[in-house]
């Protein structure tokens, strides 16, 4: 059974509800496991999105808004190329973690595939540029695969390489992609406001539902990073005779910083609703995220608790000793080690949360 946004009520029939990364150089010391609250469906939601989202979805408008600035002031000789870069970097981010994993409203939207669809297709790129669209409306006509974060990316790119200024074409469709992904921004954080005051506990079927859609949509957002963002690429790399021609791995980003950092933000945001931060007791009920690691303990499952957090700091350990130019050796061991956490949730702790597992692919990869 597959659990999105669109479809909460009619899987809830069939469902039942029985750390922030302490540092990137290195993993956490794993403390003992101590008991902890049991907390309900209504609370782990509340947790996520009363307090979890929409700080984050706040962040991604906030930096999303300063996108479009930067683009404009870009085109207008106000801000330099590696400004603008920058300002990608950090809208990316910001992205990754909201969206990581797609729940609720970004699932219902189809976010990813609205705004960080890839590759990016040139082609249609530069078709789309020739069509001069003015408004956003008219950026509705255009493909998925020459809008978003992957196009705007190509662009900043081209014109590095150009090293002339942007043609006033192509500025005022860079304007358009940053402006789509503002509007897509502000859209989330209304739709999450919403989300954010939603009584739980008037809507048992649709809070057993959700649960189920976040435990699933974590698995898919782990198996996201680390089969389609990192083992994929090298694969493919591998096997299509790219590497001997010297091409690069064909990775989501164009570069190999922009690559590590979405990687870790991607991960920041699986840990932090996985993992209890180092050293920290478990939440009050319905005051603060319930990571998955607390669900367990509130369920008397110490020794799983304890193994799961260990196997998160495994990932945590590899994450933060990636530099830019990691080896495929050092990304594909990395790879192994978010697999054997694939497995451990697999095996024993949808189990034990008592959420049975169908893979989602409804994020829009």
């Amino acid at each position: 059974m597959t659990c999105n946004a669109s479809s909460l009520a009619r899987c809830a029939t069939a469902l039942s509800l029985g750390l922030g990364l302490a540092g990137l150089a290195a993993a956490q010391t794993t403390a003992p496991v101590v008991a902890a609250p049991y907390y309900s469906a209504e609370q782990a939601m509340q947790g996520v999105y009363t307090h979890h989202l929409p700080p984050l979805a706040r962040e991604f408008q906030a930096q999303a808004e300063r996108l479009v600035t930067t683009t404009a002031q870009h085109c207008q000789g106000q801000a330099p190329l590696p400004a603008l870069r920058a300002q990608w970097q950090q809208t990316l981010v910001s992205w990754e973690a909201l969206s990581t994993p797609a729940v609720g409203p970004l699932v219902a939207r189809r976010s990813q595939r609205q705004i960080d669809f890839w590759p990016t297709r040139p082609e249609l790129l530069r078709r789309s540029m020739d069509k001069a669209p003015a408004t956003l409306a008219d950026m509705e006509r255009v493909g998925t695969p020459a809008k978003g974060f992957p196009a705007l990316e190509l662009l900043i790119n081209q014109w590095s390489e150009s090293r002339k200024p942007p043609p006033a074409t192509a500025c005022r469709y860079a304007e358009l992609v940053a402006e789509g992904i503002a509007a897509e921004a502000r859209a989330l954080h209304n739709e999450l406001g919403e989300w954010a005051t939603r009584e739980w506990e008037d809507e048992p079927e649709v809070t057993t539902a959700a649960l189920a859609e976040w435990v699933n949509q974590w698995l898919a957002g782990l198996e996201r990073l680390r089969w389609a963002h990192i083992e994929k690429p090298i694969t493919s790399h591998q096997t299509t005779g790219s590497a001997a021609k010297g091409a690069p791995v064909p990775f989501a980003r164009l570069d190999r910083d922009s690559n590590l950092r979405d990687w870790r933000a991607q991960w920041q945001s699986l840990l932090a609703q996985g993992r209890l931060p180092a050293g920290a007791q478990p939440p009050a009920a319905g005051q603060a995220l319930v990571p998955m690691e607390a669900l367990l303990m509130g369920r008397g499952q110490l020794a799983l608790a304890q193994q799961w957090g260990q196997a998160l700091d495994q990932v945590s350990a590899g994450m933060g000793a990636l530099t830019p130019r990691a080896s495929e050796r050092e990304l594909l061991a990395l790879t192994k080690s978010m697999k054997a956490v694939t497995v451990l949730f697999q095996k024993e702790v949808a189990a034990a949360l008592d959420v049975p597992l169908g893979f989602s692919d409804a994020d829009g990869d």
